[in-house]
């Protein structure tokens, strides 16, 4: 009991779980059993039992990840476990290639990866902050973007490089037939715009705009900023005076 000590209480400070005190004042074993038998009352009817779980997942608490995972796919959780900030832990269930996306860009996309694995946390974690993400997956794409589109420019922000792209107007992916409604570089800056636009809570001192985000606009934010991260990490984007087939 003494091992589990430390963490049972920090996970209850952590989690404001109210925990009646199950310090080392026991001094007979029948006396330690009542109060991990309290203690495991208390936890048991908690209202919030996917953040005990991943918070043992978390912090070394031999959580077993396996039968956690069978018994969340058995029951058709929206939650799964995964790995958040480099830890096992609880994440939103999607579809297994879109994480597989996700998870490839984070991994070789540097600064940007960390910035959109922060992005994608916020997101789909157990609490989820749809402002945070938002926020996170904009400066990702500007981490992958800036270097390739305004090297020299230190503090560009994501809608000074959409106008630059806009007046220079010879970004292309390198597609050999494009539709006359949907030229490469266009359909890039209008994505990177989507975002950029979309972040009605950047600003205060707005009365008009609709207030924080949604998760439903974080979601179209994070995807979004996968796919630029992803493009511009590969250098698909680039100024180019040869002109494909337009249909």
């Amino acid at each position: 009991m003494a091992a589990a000590q430390p963490l049972t209480s920090s996970m209850c400070q952590r989690l404001q779980i109210p925990l009646p005190d199950i310090g080392p004042t026991a001094r007979r074993a029948d006396d330690a059993y009542r109060q991990i038998q309290t203690a495991m009352g208390v936890l048991v009817v908690q209202s919030k039992p996917l953040q005990i779980a991943d918070y043992l997942l978390a912090n070394g608490g031999n959580a077993p990840a396996g039968a956690l995972e069978e018994l969340l796919e058995r029951s058709k959780s929206a939650w799964t476990v995964g790995e958040r900030a480099g830890r096992p832990g609880l994440v939103r269930r999607v579809p297994e290639g879109v994480q597989l996306a996700a998870d490839e860009t984070i991994a070789k996309a540097g600064r940007a990866g960390v910035n959109l694995a922060k992005a994608w946390e916020e997101l789909y974690g157990l609490t989820p902050d749809a402002s945070a993400a938002y926020r996170l997956a904009i400066r990702a794409v500007e981490d992958a973007v800036v270097p390739i589109v305004a090297p020299a420019d230190r503090g560009a922000t994501l809608g000074k490089v959409i106008a630059q792209m806009e007046s220079q107007g010879d970004w292309r992916l390198p597609m050999v037939r494009e539709h006359s409604r949907a030229l490469s570089g266009e359909v890039v800056v209008a994505l990177m715009r989507l975002i950029w636009h979309g972040q009605h809570d950047r600003h205060g001192g707005q009365p008009s705009a609709p207030g924080n985000v949604s998760l439903e606009e974080a979601k179209v934010a994070v995807s979004a900023a996968v796919t630029l991260v992803n493009i511009f990490h590969e250098q698909l984007p680039a100024r180019s005076t040869a002109s494909p087939t337009v249909e």
